[in-house]
C-alpha cells in the first residue's frame, strides 16, 4: 500500500510539473477542444423528436446503416458522420392533375395523398430514394396511376363509377409505392371537373333519365289501378248475377209483405196507398 501511495504521489508531482511547464499549451488545447465541442455540438449530439426516426450515414463505417434505425431521444455520433431524420407520422398533401378520358377529353381532378413511412424499410428508402421521396416517388407514381385509370373511362361513366375509380387508384398506387418503400394509406378524390358542355350534357341526360323513371312509375301505378278496377268490376258482376238469379217474383213478393207488416205495426198515423198492379202491395206512409 505504501509503495502504491508513493507511486500515485510521484505521478501527481510529475503531472503538476508538466502542467507548470506547458501551461500555455494546455490552455490553448482546452480552448480548442471547447471550441470544437461548441461548434460541432449539433453534429455530435443528435435529438430525435416524437414521431421521428433517424438513419445514420458513416463516413468510415460503410455508408448508410441499413440494419439500424435510431429512435426518439438523444444520440451521440462522430462529427464526420451524419444523421438523417425522417417524419414517420401519417402525412398528407393535395394536388391537381389534368387527365384524358378514353374519348380524349380533358378532366381536371383534385385529390389528396395520405402516406407514412415504415421503420423497417426506412434505411432502404434513404439509401435508394432519399429525403426528397415525395417529389421523386410519391407524386409521380400517384399521378401516373390516375392518368392510367381515368384513361379507361368515358366522361359520362366517371360520375357513376367515381367510388370504384377511387378504390382502384388507391389499390394500384399502394402497390406501386410499396415497391418504392413508402406505405400508402389512401388517395381520396376531392373533386372532378368535366368540360362545361360535357357536364351540361350529362346533367341533361340524368334529368331526362329521372323524368323517364317518373313516367315508368306513373304507368306502373296506372296499370295496377286498372287491374284493381278490373278485378273489382268482375267481383261486382258476379255478385249481381248471383243476386239476380235468386230474386224470383215470389221472393220479391214475400219481402214486400214483410215490409208492409213492419210498417203496419208502427204506432204513428199512416197513409196507405194501394198498389196499382195486379200484385201491387199497399204502401203505408206516416204523416
Amino acid at each position: 500500500m505504501k509503495s502504491i501511495r508513493e507511486w500515485v504521489a510521484n505521478q501527481y508531482r510529475r503531472l503538476r510539473a508538466f502542467l507548470r511547464r506547458h501551461t500555455p499549451y494546455v490552455i490553448l488545447l482546452l480552448f480548442l477542444l471547447s471550441f470544437f465541442l461548441i461548434f460541432f455540438f449539433d453534429r455530435i449530439v443528435i435529438s430525435i423528436h416524437p414521431g421521428e426516426l433517424g438513419v445514420l450515414w458513416r463516413w468510415l463505417g460503410g455508408g448508410t446503416q441499413i440494419d439500424t434505425v435510431y429512435r426518439e431521444g438523444a444520440h451521440v455520433i462522430l462529427p464526420f458522420n451524419r444523421m438523417y431524420i425522417y417524419n414517420v407520422r401519417k402525412q398528407q398533401f393535395s394536388d391537381t392533375i389534368d387527365v384524358l378520358t378514353v374519348d380524349g377529353l380533358t378532366v381536371k381532378v383534385r385529390y389528396s395523398v395520405r402516406y407514412y413511412l415504415d421503420k423497417d424499410t426506412l434505411p432502404l428508402l434513404h439509401q435508394r430514394v432519399g429525403p426528397d421521396f415525395v417529389t421523386v416517388v410519391v407524386r409521380p407514381e400517384v399521378r401516373s396511376v390516375m392518368r392510367m385509370v381515368f384513361g379507361q373511362y368515358k366522361p359520362e361513366e366517371i360520375y357513376a363509377t367515381q367510388k370504384a375509380i377511387q378504390e382502384r387508384i388507391s389499390v394500384l398506387s399502394k402497390t406501386h409505392l410499396e415497391a418504392r418503400f413508402v406505405a400508402l394509406d389512401d388517395v381520396p378524390i376531392e373533386s372532378i371537373t368535366l368540360p362545361g358542355k360535357i357536364s351540361e350534357a350529362i346533367e341533361t341526360k340524368l334529368a331526362q333519365q329521372q323524368v323517364e323513371q317518373e313516367y315508368v312509375y306513373r304507368i306502373s301505378i296506372a296499370t295496377k289501378e286498372a287491374d284493381r278496377k278490373r278485378i273489382e268490376s268482375a267481383g261486382i258482376k258476379v255478385y249481381n248475377d248471383t243476386v239476380n238469379s235468386s230474386l224470383t217474383p215470389a221472393v220479391l213478393a214475400w219481402h214486400g209483405i214483410q215490409a208492409t207488416q213492419e210498417l203496419a205495426k208502427s204506432p204513428n198515423a199512416k197513409v196507405v196507398v194501394i198498389g196499382s198492379s195486379k200484385n201491387g202491395l199497399p204502401l203505408i206512409l206516416g204523416q
